[in-house]
Parts: structure tokens; C-alpha cells; sequence
């Protein structure tokens, strides 16, 4: 039942059993999930218009799950409403890229320390082995792929910081932050810099050592916020040519 995007000749939208009411929820889901990628991966740039009839013919979707799912993405902060023009995919400012790196510097920050401290041995190895992934992407040139194993990284470590109201504030940002990150896959040097900062943090983490975990956790953020700002500037010089 995965609903993919389509670059193809339009297809039918997914039937949706009366009967079924968690099939439309799943139908919903898996809509949300696809249009997400899509966003993350600059299928969609940031301040383009999301046209319903388009987006139907792209998943398969019906109008009301359509319309829910895009609700949801609202709420994630991927995409805002327009008054009576529909919905775009969010356009940032520097100024809030500035509040979520703050607010990452704090949280994300304090997340790794608390993994230094109570992360089980399993969990260390499972986050040096998604590590190990991430070089792989890195070295190979694979984009797709990148994020969701960059996602699996940060998941692994806010499921080991044993904190739930640390992951709940969290995820109150993540798809805002996972979009920031995916701008930054794409330049080739940025890359090679998020991976040798990340090994940095990795090594930390890995000798629980909670001084070098907050240093090294730090210093990635603030490299990524410098490098997000700089991209948005470049972006603005590019349009005003």
C-alpha cells in the first residue's frame, strides 16, 4: 500500500475502503511520508506552490487524505498555508534558522551528553555501525540514501539520551531540521565537514566522555548554522543578479 511519487504517466488514486477506517489512515501516512521525502529531497524547494490536483496524480491519493496529510505536514512546520492560495513548501528566514540551531544547540546538545552517560553498549556499536553507513554515503556519492541513515543516526541517539520529554521537544523541530540538513547534503564539501564533525562527536560519544561529547556537539551545530546562513546569502546574491 506505499504511496510513491510519480514522475510517470498519471496514476489513479488508491481506493479507499469504506469499510476501512485505518486503512484511510494508512493511506494518509503513507501520503505524509511521501510528499515529506519529496520536500527533503528538493523535489519541492522551499516557497513553491503545492497544487492539490498535481500532488493527487503524484501519490495516488484521494483529495481528503490528500488534504489531511498536508495538514499534519503544516504542523511539522514543512509547508505553510497561504490565505486562499493553498499551501507552499516553508520558506525559512535567517532569523528562524537561528531560533532552531539555538534551540538545537540546547537540546540536540544535551541529548548526546546524556547518551555519553546512559546509552547502553548495544546502542554505542548500533550508532558507530550507522556512522560507518554514513561514510559509505559520503564516499559513494548517495544522496537518497544520506538522509534516512543520518535520521537513523539521530534517532538512535535521542532514544539512548533515555530522556522522552528531551525527544518529544525535539520532534517538535526534527522536520524543520532534517530540511536545513538535506540543503546542506547537497554541496559536496559541506558533506565531507558534517561527516568529519560528526566522527568528532562519534568519538566522544563512544569513549563517554561528556566535556568532548558537548564540545564536538557544538562546534557541528555551529559549523551547520554558519554553512545553512551562508547558502541562504548566496541563494539571495544568485537572485538579485
Amino acid at each position: 500500500m506505499a504511496v510513491t511519487l510519480q514522475t510517470g504517466p498519471v496514476r489513479k488514486a488508491l481506493p479507499v475502503k469504506a469499510a476501512g477506517r485505518g486503512v484511510e489512515t494508512t493511506l494518509r501516512s503513507h501520503t505524509q511520508v511521501a510528499l515529506r521525502s519529496a520536500i527533503l529531497n528538493g523535489q519541492f524547494v522551499a516557497g513553491q506552490k503545492l497544487v492539490e490536483r498535481e500532488l493527487c496524480e503524484l501519490t495516488g491519493a484521494s483529495r481528503s487524505v490528500l488534504r489531511e496529510a498536508l495538514v499534519n505536514l503544516e504542523v511539522n512546520g514543512l509547508i505553510e498555508r497561504q490565505s486562499y492560495c493553498g499551501y507552499r513548501v516553508t520558506e525559512l528566514d535567517a532569523r528562524t534558522v537561528c531560533e532552531i540551531f539555538e534551540l538545537r544547540s540546547s537540546l540536540e546538545t544535551q541529548a548526546a551528553v546524556l547518551f555519553a552517560e546512559r546509552a547502553s553498549e548495544a546502542e554505542l556499536e548500533a550508532l558507530n555501525r550507522q556512522l560507518e553507513k554514513l561514510e559509505d554515503c559520503v564516499e559513494n556519492f548517495d544522496i537518497e540514501i544520506m538522509r534516512p541513515v543520518k535520521e537513523g543516526y539521530y534517532d538512535i541517539l535521542f532514544t539512548g539520551c533515555r530522556n522522552r520529554e528531551l525527544r518529544r521537544a525535539l520532534e517538535n523541530i526534527i522536520d524543520r531540521v532534517c530540511h536545513l540538513r538535506s540543503r546542506l547534503m547537497r554541496d559536496p564539501e559541506l558533506r565531507v565537514t558534517s561527516l568529519h564533525e560528526m566522527q568528532k562527536l562519534t568519538a566522544a560519544l563512544l569513549k563517554r566522555d561528556p566535556i568532548a561529547t558537548r564540545a564536538a556537539s557544538l562546534a557541528h551545530l555551529d559549523s551547520a548554522k554558519e554553512a545553512v546562513l551562508a547558502s541562504m546569502a548566496d541563494e539571495v546574491f544568485k537572485d538579485d543578479l
